[in-house]
């Protein structure tokens, strides 16, 4: 029992680092890096696209501008979540 306790807590960390990064070759990418290392990492993204997001931040939880930066891999698109010049999210589309 205690096997299986160990492997469900296993996954379960594992599952929510991957939540937080993004690895891009041999580098990773965080929650919370700056635009710019997102470019320096992924290069110039394939389509932007505005949006708005909480940023926790600012008072009462007003939504400020971001941007969707579309990455087309093959048979899949990452999609990286700017708020505030710092990536709050990632997201990958399988065709």
């Amino acid at each position: 029992m205690l096997r299986y306790l160990l492997s469900f807590l296993l996954l379960v960390c594992v599952s929510a680092h991957a939540a937080n990064s993004l690895r891009v070759d041999s580098k990773v990418l965080v929650i919370g890096d700056t635009a710019a290392r997102v470019m320096q990492l992924m290069g110039e993204p394939t389509a932007r696209a505005l949006v708005s997001g909480a940023n926790g931040g600012m008072p009462n939880n007003q939504l400020v501008p971001g941007e969707e930066w579309q990455y087309a891999q093959g048979d899949k698109t990452i999609i990286v979540t700017l708020v505030g010049g710092r990536v709050t999210n990632f997201e990958t589309r399988y065709e």
